[in-house]
Parts: structure tokens; C-alpha cells; sequence
């Protein structure tokens, strides 16, 4: 039993350094959302995120600017890591349980 115990620890461990090379990538990804508003016959675009309580927009460019394109991009790739490090930590802790239950 002590080689699964084993094998258990060794998959746990690969989840905590997945979860913090997670960590990493979606610290240098910009927060928050993209806000899209109208202004006459234009429509043009803003950062939306929290700042301590205070939601904060900060203009980034009219819809169709190269600048939005890469934003978006950037925050599609973000939101992709987020939902990988919340199924690692899920996973993480359903490994958890069978270590505890072995013990």
C-alpha cells in the first residue's frame, strides 16, 4: 500500500507546483473585463476591474483597435488558466481526502 501512498504524494505535489505555475501566468495577465460602450456612432472600449471596493473603467480604444484585439486575447488567456488552476484545486483536493483516508 505504501507504493500508492506513494504515487498519491507525488501526484499531489505535481498539482501544488501546477497550481502555482497557474499562479504565476495569471499574475502578469491583466484583470478584470472588457466594457464595451456607445458613444454616438461609435462604440468604444474600457477595462473594467476592481480596485480595492471600487469597480474603475480605464479607457482602452475604440472597438476595432489593435490594442483591444490583444486585450482581449489576453484576458481570454487568463479566464483559460483560472479554470485550469480551479479543476488542479479541485483535484488537489479530492488527493487530499485519499491521503487522509490512508493515513
Amino acid at each position: 500500500m505504501s507504493v500508492v501512498v506513494d504515487v498519491i504524494n507525488e501526484e499531489a505535489e505535481r498539482l501544488k507546483s501546477l497550481i502555482r505555475l497557474y499562479d504565476d501566468k495569471i499574475a502578469v495577465l491583466p484583470k478584470g473585463s472588457i466594457s464595451e460602450k456607445p458613444r454616438g456612432n461609435r462604440i468604444y472600449c474600457y477595462l473594467a476591474y476592481r480596485d480595492g471596493g471600487k469597480v474603475k473603467f480605464e479607457y482602452i480604444g475604440s472597438k476595432d483597435s489593435d490594442k483591444v484585439m490583444v486585450l482581449r486575447s489576453q484576458i481570454d488567456e487568463r479566464k483559460k488558466y483560472e479554470g485550469k488552476r480551479r479543476e488542479s484545486l479541485k483535484n488537489l483536493k479530492q488527493i487530499e481526502r485519499l491521503l487522509n483516508a490512508a493515513e
